[in-house]
């Protein structure tokens, strides 16, 4: 009952425009609305370079719709790895939805997404309209927390609101992201879950 009223509070804040910490499955994230002030405020927080993209939580898959530009073809054709590896620690880059990604970023042509299975995370969310820009809650540099402890004392005094975890342990390790384009997929990043294993699931 108390995380609930803690969630309620945090979804209450980001509505306002404000950034917010919560673990997802792998690290603690902070993470925000999809509006150009609040993305703006995540970065300054972090001391990040604008060049380097943030990802896109989404709570559920039908939400992928608004944020990305593909055809039914190739939508069909990475469902089977969508319906496995979500919710998950798999984060799929896809072709933007320039309508979406206009509100925050003009110059952002494709974007990460992925939904947790951390429930606090999904919760979050799910309560603020089943979006949520994020990444991980670290001066740009510094490495990943899975610990409210080590959090960055001067990024705690930046940010608006701090979820702590519950239940399951964060597992350290971000997530393995994978490229899609044009019907290909392309390993970017190394994760929990194996490329080989996407790629024989995707070839199948």
């Amino acid at each position: 009952m108390i995380m609930m009223t803690k969630i309620q509070n945090a979804v209450n804040i980001l509505k306002n425009g404000g950034v917010a910490v919560f673990p997802t499955d792998t690290v603690y994230g902070i993470g925000t609305l999809p509006e150009k002030k609040s993305v703006e405020k995540i970065y300054k927080i972090k001391k990040r370079d604008f060049s380097k993209k943030i990802i896109a939580l989404i709570s559920e898959k039908k939400k992928l719709s608004e944020l990305i530009n593909e055809t039914p073809e190739n939508i069909e054709k990475i469902s089977s790895i969508l319906e496995k590896y979500w919710p998950g620690e798999l984060t799929v880059i896809f072709r933007a939805n320039q309508n979406f990604t206009q509100k925050f970023d003009k110059s952002m042509k494709t974007l990460g997404i992925r939904i947790p299975k951390n429930e606090i995370a999904l919760e979050i969310i799910k309560k603020s309209g089943g979006i949520l820009l994020t990444t991980s809650a670290n001066i740009s540099g510094e490495n990943a927390v899975t610990k409210i402890e080590t959090l960055n004392k001067e990024l705690l005094k930046n940010v608006d609101v701090v979820i702590p975890n519950e239940k399951s342990e964060l597992t350290g390790k971000p997530s393995t992201i994978v490229n899609y384009e044009n019907g290909k997929l392309t390993l970017l990043r190394k994760g929990n879950i194996s490329f080989e294993e996407i790629i024989n699931l995707f070839d199948n």
